[in-house]
């Protein structure tokens, strides 16, 4: 099912569960991925059994529109998205491949990972995220922890509101309900 505006609390457990940036940034991309599928669906299928046999096939994982980069280039094409929202879903492919090669390493506190993320138009508007590693230097055990925790759980609830931000466009935009 997708998250839509309705469903926004199932975005915010999946992402208060994630422990690691990894698994933030896979979730955050999985409810884009399953917003952008279902608005695909909503455009495409009809009641006409001709059109879901045609269809279906091309939004199987193995046909052509089965990956959320051909998805969201049609969606742009059609005037289903906006070219802010297709920029930023860009981004978040960008931020889930960088999290698949580099696994559970992936962080916050990377650099190239921030950069990412303040790219994001609703990151933008809401504030940017930074880390500032010389603040940590002359800390350890428990302060250490306590302030690396802290920058995680900022970074993830700005997350959390861009996310929900793209998909209520999405869903708004659209007419998209659940």
């Amino acid at each position: 099912m997708p998250i839509t505006p309705e469903h926004e609390t199932e975005l915010l457990e999946a992402l208060s569960e994630a422990e690691s940036a990894h698994e933030c940034l896979l979730t955050a991309f999985d409810a884009l991925d399953d917003t952008v599928d279902a608005l695909l669906k909503s455009i495409l299928f009809k009641d006409d059994y001709a059109v879901k046999y045609v269809v279906d096939p091309l939004l199987t994982n193995d046909g052509p529109l089965g990956e959320i980069q051909v998805r969201t280039k049609l969606l742009l094409g059609l005037g289903s998205i906006s070219k802010e929202v297709y920029d930023d879903i860009e981004i978040f492919m960008t931020l889930r491949e960088w999290a698949k090669i580099q696994g559970e390493d992936v962080s916050f506190t990377e650099v190239d990972v921030l950069f990412e993320l303040n790219k994001i138009n609703s990151i933008k508007g809401i504030m940017p995220l930074e880390f500032d590693a010389t603040l940590a230097e002359g800390m350890s055990g428990a302060t250490l922890d306590m302030f690396l925790t802290r920058h995680f759980q900022r970074v993830r609830s700005t997350l959390v509101l861009a996310i929900t931000d793209i998909i209520n466009k999405l869903c708004r935009e659209n007419d998209l309900t659940s």
